[in-house]
């Protein structure tokens, strides 16, 4: 596949979209993968296994973003976001508690400068699904990000997270690997779909 120069997708975020270990290289996710199918070209990937948004040993969500050369203009910008930050902070989170929030709160600050600062056509932010013990704060970061993005023009959020009425989301634990919190084949094909479903909704191609 060759990279669409009339289009140009770009991929931000962390190991929902890029594979292996980290420092070691890698390769996109199957998430990303997918999209690459159904596109019919390769995405512009950033993204790193590990990534937070705030700064750490991998470089940062945000330091991708700010690394990025708008020439030519990018047309959508793909994201995640938070995710590790909250991994890092687990206990705080399953308990809720306040350093939980001061984590989720400070990392979704950063998301917002980044969606209000990205100068591209489209941006398709993926949330949050639900982990062991994270329910709470899985639906507090996705009340929050869905927010934010309600507040750019379009900015589209994809909500992962399982609906037992409509049976829509990535359920959990079942559509997770081994390690309980990444996802199966199964998962990220299920995410990429949503995903998808998102470009063909609102009209955007990637």
């Amino acid at each position: 596949m060759k990279i669409n120069s009339l289009i140009r997708t770009v991929i931000i975020g962390d190991s929902m979209f890029w594979s292996g270990m980290p420092f070691f290289g890698g390769q996109p996710s199957p998430l990303s993968k997918w999209l690459e199918t159904w596109s019919g070209h390769n995405i512009e990937n950033h993204a790193l296994v590990g990534a937070s948004l705030e700064d750490g040993w991998i470089k940062s969500i945000h330091t991708q973003f700010l690394e990025l050369d708008n020439t030519p203009k990018i047309t959508t910008l793909i994201m995640d976001g938070g995710g590790n930050d909250v991994i890092s902070h687990r206990k705080d989170c399953e308990y809720f508690n306040t350093e939980c929030l001061k984590v989720i709160n400070n990392s979704l600050s950063i998301a917002n400068d980044i969606l209000n600062n990205a100068d591209v056509d489209n941006i398709i932010y993926l949330g949050f699904y639900y982990l062991s013990g994270l329910k709470v704060a899985a639906d507090y970061a996705d009340s929050k990000v869905r927010t934010m993005c309600k507040s750019v023009p379009n900015c589209y959020f994809v909500d992962p997270r399982y609906n037992e009425t409509s049976g829509t989301g990535l359920l959990t634990p079942q559509m997770l690997g081994n390690d309980l919190v990444h996802p199966n084949e199964e998962g990220y094909k299920l995410l990429a779909q949503m995903i998808w479903n998102t470009t063909i909704k609102y009209n955007i191609t990637i």
